[in-house]
């Protein structure tokens, strides 16, 4: 019985000694010897189900760390219960009082009592490769032996710390692959995965040679060790080295590898989330100081961002006027079914650069201009579905995007996300620039119609002008407090931050009319800016931030401009977007009005058509005002108008004047 209950404990399984216990009819055992058996024989089927557990997960697991924990459970633990067995084995074997009695009889209490604690280790064990098989991450297995680290019991919190080390090193060794070399490790649970980026080209030509790899974080796969910033700083660094590594730039990891590699070798386990964040920030640091920096300094930088804010957030006004003109003549009827081809959507991109460079006359030099006509191009969008095509329609009739070519190095700063939130935002404004512009050419065309000293005739069309004037209000308005406002301040703090000491406007002049001459209030405020200037320019010069606190910078740039133009607002966007389409149907009505009263002033029976415009002129102000019960007095109906306006009032603190006003406005319509 002796020799069966061993060989079951090494690991063997009995016929006798089977998972339901010793057969009833087994003869000559008390129900004390029984219990012990029973006792005895659960350790040994746990030593089975634990080793075939171990090797399935050892050779089919899809997770590095889980197969390495799985490895230390049976090379270390199980090898250690083994090893028990044989010291109790050879305490049978010598005789040894207390275990082998009288009559050479053992006693099974003592040796149940040379196993004491490895019940309580191995059903823990076989718990948790029963969590692995049953598919726990690297990462949630990381988590769990963390936790499991501060059990009451001093075996299983010393089996949980070694094998959290085991995990932890495994894990280290997967995130030494990534920040060192640039590679992602074999295996698809790391937390960071390859995702298709935008296409490689050579640099002096344009044919495609590729795709260019890019990375996404999977915070699934990343354990709560590792804090969101932390992670940003490992997506940064391996992207950087991946992308060095690619363009066949210098090898940073064979000049900087002993001393990252330091940083992560001085690390412990168990990792302390704030010594692991200092060892990736000083792995960051060091890269940007030594290549980074060097590929892209901050006068690229700053040159991108500006002609990112000229031509996509319209910082320059000519250029979104002459894009509306070139648009114009090529617009197709919004909901028709005219597609126009992508010859004929970058030729108006085309047109509008000739436009600004005869604004310019032919001796100006305009180095960023020049440019943004390299990088910049305008393509049809192949969005598909009407909820994601937003304002890209308004512009052309038809879904169009303006894109910038991304190209090395600055794909160490922009990402290809942060092109498609500009060509969002690109349409978002334009479509209001366009609208208004348009309203604004009608508005200063009306006193030059014929026949405007007809009061009857100017009664019947009070309303229809008011409605427009109050539109041009309205967006003259709103233009101008995201212009100079949001767009201005926030692109102000990015240059302080990109280029310390560079002003956003790059200067500007600084005579003084004859109005403000004797402003004292200007003047003081002029004083004090001054001294202002004289204190920065006295303190020492702050150092260039690495690539990755710039790009953060930049994507919470991009964030407040999102947010402060609304442009995420649930309610705000859809219904500015209708407004936008129903001032264009109320363009289109005033311009019908005004051609066929130059048909009335000739004689030529253009009274009949006249009134028929008006009165579809008046049908479309009907649609501005009163459109199904959601647009009253002037444009918004009264709910929706508290609900925006309370909207607008809580993101939009500076603007509660201009929409009071403007509220105002709409009610005297």
């Amino acid at each position: 019985m002796l020799h069966e209950l061993f060989l079951l404990l090494s690991g063997h399984p009995s016929p006798l000694l089977t998972a339901k216990g010793l057969p009833a009819s087994f003869p000559l055992v008390s129900a004390s010897e029984r219990a012990l058996l029973e006792t005895l024989a659960t350790l040994g089927h746990l030593h089975i189900s634990l080793r075939a557990a171990c090797t399935a997960i050892t050779t089919t697991h899809p997770s590095t760390i889980a197969r390495a924990v799985a490895g230390g459970i049976e090379t270390h633990h199980l090898h250690a219960f083994r090893a028990r067995i044989l010291t109790v084995e050879a305490s049978v074997l010598a005789r040894t009082p207390g275990v082998v009695g009288g009559y050479d009889i053992v006693s099974l209490a003592k040796v149940l009592s040379g196993f004491e604690g490895w019940e309580r280790t191995l059903r823990y064990l076989s718990a948790l490769t029963g969590a692995m098989q049953s598919g726990l991450s690297g990462a949630a297995l990381i988590d769990r032996l963390r936790t499991d680290i501060y059990t009451g019991y001093p075996t299983l919190a010393a089996v949980s710390t070694h094998l959290l080390r085991i995990a932890e090193l495994a894990w280290l060794r997967e995130v030494s692959t990534w920040v060192l070399y640039g590679r992602l490790p074999s295996g698809g649970d790391f937390g960071i995965a390859e995702v298709q980026g935008a296409a490689v080209q050579n640099p002096g030509g344009d044919e495609e040679v590729g795709v260019l790899r890019d990375y996404a974080l999977v915070p699934a796969r990343l354990p709560a060790l590792v804090a969101p910033a932390t992670a940003g700083s490992l997506l940064f660094i391996g992207r950087a080295l991946s992308m060095i590594r690619l363009r066949g730039g210098a090898g940073p990891e064979t000049a900087l590898l002993p001393l990252h590699l330091a940083h992560l070798q001085a690390l412990a386990s168990p990792l302390s989330p704030q010594k692991f964040a200092s060892a990736i920030a000083a792995i960051r640091l060091s890269l940007s100081r030594h290549t980074l920096q060097t590929l892209l300094p901050a006068e690229k930088i700053l040159e991108a961002v500006h002609v990112l804010r000229d031509f996509f957030l319209l910082g320059r006004g000519e250029f979104a006027l002459a894009l509306i003109t070139q648009a114009a003549a090529r617009r197709a009827r919004p909901g028709s079914d005219v597609m126009l081809k992508e010859g004929e959507v970058s030729a108006i991109l085309t047109r509008t650069w000739g436009a600004l460079a005869n604004l310019q006359g032919e001796d100006a030099q305009d180095e960023r201009l020049d440019t943004a006509r390299d990088l910049l191009y305008l393509t049809p969008s192949t969005t598909k579905g009407s909820s994601a095509r937003g304002f890209k329609d308004l512009l052309l009739g038809v879904p169009v995007s303006l894109h910038f070519h991304l190209s090395w190095p600055l794909e160490l700063f922009l990402q290809p996300a942060d092109i498609d939130d500009y060509a969002a935002l690109f349409a978002y404004l334009i479509a209001v620039r366009k609208a208004q512009t348009r309203l604004q050419s009608l508005w200063r065309g009306r006193r030059d119609l014929p026949g405007a000293q007809d009061r009857a005739r100017d009664a019947r069309e009070r309303r229809i002008w008011a409605t427009a004037s109050a539109a041009v209000f309205f967006l003259d308005t709103l233009v101008g407090y995201w212009q100079g406002e949001v767009i201005d301040g926030a692109f102000a703090v990015l240059v302080d931050i990109v280029a310390p000491g560079t002003h956003a406007d790059g200067g500007g002049d600084t005579d003084v009319d004859d109005d403000t001459a004797d402003d004292i209030w200007l003047h003081a405020a002029a004083a004090a800016a001054a001294d202002t200037t004289t204190t920065a320019a006295a303190a020492p010069p702050r150092a260039q931030q690495d690539p990755e606190s710039l790009m953060r910078a930049h994507h919470s740039y991009l964030r407040t401009i999102r947010r402060n133009l609304f442009a995420g607002d649930i309610v705000f966007a859809p219904l500015l977007r209708q407004l936008l389409t129903t001032v264009d149907q109320l363009a289109t009505g005033i311009e019908a009005l005004k051609r066929a009263r130059l048909l009335g002033s000739d004689g030529d029976g253009g009274d009949d058509g006249e009134a028929r415009v008006g009165k579809r002129c008046m049908e479309v102000r009907g649609s501005v005002v009163d459109a199904d019960g959601s647009w009253e007095s002037g444009f918004v109906a009264g709910a929706v108008v508290g609900e925006i306006c309370g909207r607008i009032m809580e993101l939009w603190c500076l603007g509660v004047y201009y929409f009071y006003h403007i509220m105002g406005c709409f009610v005297d319509c």
